[in-house]
């Protein structure tokens, strides 16, 4: 009895004392602060100022996971009745757990506020909920749920806004068929779209080309894309700088086409029209060079070109920082991938090395197989074969993120096994 009521005593005094070191208090103290925060969220009805506060609540990284896992219990309390968060807050709360890649939580806010907005047959509502959670079950590669709620939206009625949209949910409905395999089904949709959309058949044209490409028939891709940009010549659809970005943009679908196809000389000429159309744009300057000195074509003109594309990004990076729309400004990993390789290329192998290394360092962006293998074949030719195969291994823990990583990692299994001998 008298161990028993010491044990009572003890365990008092140990709650006592985690009370007193702001334990259990102060936890609870830190939720009602995140709560309260969160409930903030509700009165932020600008579009505008929901994405600024999206960006700022996304710079602090662990209190924005607090604040989501914080949203989720809250949610689930709720029950489904008496949500307490309105669209506003709902909104921002499932982007920002979306942006986190809490999946798990920004599922169930995206399915809340379609709900919500179809109550209240508010048509720009509706859209910004279901793309939200079309989006989240595309990258989750959720396919079907993709196509199923696809369907929903195009079957369902609503305002103008609404109707406006169902478009570019048709074309993701395509997309999805083709990500499940059936392709049949996707392209026999996209051709009746083509036929009935008199006004806007370059758009399904190009969204033709997209399955074809997923389907591997490149050559078909390549047709269908070109066949788009001949449509977006004649169309009154889209006219002035509209319709010149939508060219581009074809244009640019095309050169990566060409590039799979082992067609660097076409995929070239659409890079020079789009560099001579947009001398600012440093994707275009890097891609050209890139797939020049890949090819070991004009490797001096590849590198100078590749160089421009830092420069410009940089600046452009600076801009955004100067505006409060970047929280600092480093160096573009793919390019400094791509002047890596380029001196690579010309067998500068020392200068090669440093930008190499430091786009594979890039935690967020640096996680490519290709910038890893790049970086192995730089080893491997300054005589450093530790370092190679810590490289490549490295490259094949890196997921696909094309179907050319495919042939790439077995390119790279082979080297790795070739190193090791």
């Amino acid at each position: 009895m008298a161990n028993r009521v010491r044990r009572v005593v003890l365990l008092a005094a140990a709650v006592g004392f985690a009370v007193l070191a702001g334990g259990p208090v102060r936890a609870a103290d830190d939720n009602k602060e995140l709560r309260e925060e969160l409930l903030k969220l509700n009165s932020i009805t600008d579009k505008d100022a929901q994405r600024d506060k999206l960006r700022a609540l996304a710079k602090d990284k662990d209190k924005a996971k607090k604040l989501v896992t914080e949203a989720g219990k809250m949610l689930k309390e709720a029950k489904g009745k008496d949500n307490p968060f309105n669209f506003n807050g709902g909104l921002i709360v499932a982007r920002l757990a979306h942006f986190n890649k809490q999946y798990d939580i920004a599922e169930p806010f995206y399915e809340a506020l379609v709900e919500n907005a179809t109550k209240i047959k508010s048509g720009s509502k509706m859209v910004d909920a279901y793309e939200g959670l079309i989006d989240l079950y595309w990258e989750t590669k959720k396919y079907a749920l993709v196509s199923e709620t696809c369907q929903k939206f195009v079957d369902d009625m609503g305002p103008e806004e609404y109707e406006r949209a169902k478009p570019f949910i048709l074309e993701r409905l395509v997309q999805s068929m083709a990500k499940e395999g059936k392709f049949d089904e996707a392209l026999g949709l996209v051709d009746n779209l083509i036929r009935v959309s008199a006004q806007a058949d370059w758009y399904f044209l190009q969204t033709k080309g997209w399955v074809l490409r997923e389907q591997g028939k490149l050559p078909a891709a390549i047709e269908a894309y070109n066949s788009a940009l001949e449509k977006l010549d004649t169309t009154d659809a889209l006219k002035g700088e509209g319709k010149d970005q939508m060219k581009d943009r074809v244009r640019y679908i095309l050169t990566g086409l060409y590039v799979d196809n082992k067609d660097v000389d076409k995929a070239a000429k659409h890079l020079q029209t789009l560099i001579k159309r947009n001398p600012d744009n440093p994707t275009y300057k890097n891609d050209l060079g890139f797939i020049w000195c890949d090819a070991n074509m004009n490797l001096e003109e590849s590198e100078k070109l590749i160089k421009e594309a830092i420069e410009l990004d940089t600046k452009e990076r600076e801009k955004l920082k100067k505006e409060g729309k970047l929280d600092e400004v480093k160096p573009n990993a793919a390019y400094l991938d791509s002047l890596g390789w380029v001196l690579f290329k010309q067998k500068k192998y020392k200068e090669a090395l440093e930008p190499l290394k430091q786009a594979a360092a890039d935690d967020e962006d640096g996680s490519h197989l290709e910038i890893w293998d790049h970086l192995a074949d730089c080893h491997m030719a300054l005589g450093e074969k530790k370092e190679a195969i810590a490289a490549w291994e490295k490259a094949l823990k890196c997921e696909d993120l094309t179907k050319r990583d495919g042939e790439r990692r077995r390119k790279v299994s082979e080297k790795l096994k070739k190193a090791r001998e």
